[in-house]
């Protein structure tokens, strides 16, 4: 099939050489395609003509409209937290509503969201992960393993907002009197002058901007992956993914009907999350074990075979 996958247009390259999970996913999808046999583009919203594809799948709410306007079918998909977080009275929910609506069908990578914009053309489609790209080293348990956060935080206009819970992930470590890293964009520096607090830590490390092609060595520089975010479009995310690919066991926060083997489940309370690292260094091999198994089910690969199969089912 010919396939052309619609630039977001956010201002970052395709690949991304650091921050960019709409555009990593642009890629990946691409990469995939291309290695089934499909012939596969990735172009501007308004270079693309009627007729020219067989799909055009785009993953921002106002390109997807443009695209209606003009008369192009499109499969969308959903990535923004926003249309959750301001409600269904807000703009963003509405339009990602109506973008939806006039799709031929749309994804969205956490269940929740199924229930939430009430379609019956909108599926769950988990994110998937680069199996050649993030894969684990032999490891031994560690007795004293260093924790890896890696996340943009902040919410909407608030940068200071903890969403993605770095605060219990250093109350976490310090609990343990453990290394922590807290890796992400420069904007993470906001989020940290806005609670300087949690810079009394001293076993903290912070990274901005770490390259994407030096990820893996990142993860396998860490043990175990801490993700108590409060609010995502994907469940499970992509860090959680990639984490689980590079071998690091997670204590994580993510929707109940979404099973994710290798990971602890604990809310937001450090507590719950501690008794997740023991469990974890009490079962190293097991979760090791498990991680393997989730990622090579959910390798982009398969996503993008199983995102084929879904549209020749619906198209059927």
């Amino acid at each position: 099939m010919k396939i052309c996958q619609v630039n977001p247009g956010c201002g970052v390259p395709i690949p991304p050489p650091s921050w960019g999970a709409i555009e990593k996913i642009v890629w990946e999808f691409t990469c995939n395609l291309q290695q089934l046999g499909h012939e596969v583009n990735i172009k501007w919203c308004n270079e693309i003509q009627p007729g020219e594809y067989d799909i055009v799948m785009v993953h921002v709410a106002n390109l997807a409209l443009e695209l209606a306007e003009r008369g192009i079918p499109y499969i969308f998909q959903h990535h923004d937290h926003h249309a959750f977080h301001y409600g269904k009275d807000s703009f963003v929910y509405k339009q990602n509503q109506e973008a939806m609506e006039k799709s031929i069908f749309s994804l969205v990578p956490a269940r929740y969201l199924v229930d939430y914009f009430e379609l019956s053309n909108v599926y769950y489609f988990s994110h998937g992960t680069n199996n050649n790209e993030f894969y684990p080293i032999k490891k031994s348990k560690p007795n004293k393993p260093k924790l890896l956060m890696l996340a943009n935080n902040g919410l909407a206009n608030n940068p200071g907002f903890d969403r993605k819970g770095f605060s219990y992930g250093i109350g976490l470590a310090a609990l343990n009197d453990l290394e922590i890293t807290i890796a992400g964009p420069p904007s993470n520096k906001q989020f940290f002058n806005e609670n300087l607090s949690l810079l009394n830590y001293s076993k903290l490390n912070l990274i901005f901007d770490w390259p994407n092609d030096r990820l893996l060595e990142l993860y396998h520089q860490h043990d175990i992956f801490v993700h108590p975010t409060m609010l995502e479009a994907g469940h499970p995310n992509l860090t959680m993914l990639e984490a689980a690919a590079s071998g690091l066991p997670i204590i994580a926060d993510w929707e109940l009907e979404t099973i994710f083997h290798g990971a602890w489940r604990a809310p937001r309370d450090i507590f719950k999350m501690n008794e997740g690292l023991q469990n974890i260094l009490n079962n190293w091999e097991n979760y090791r074990n498990m991680l393997q198994s989730t990622s090579q089910e959910l390798s982009w690969l398969n996503r993008s075979k199983e995102l084929i199969q879904l549209y020749e089912r619906h198209i059927n």
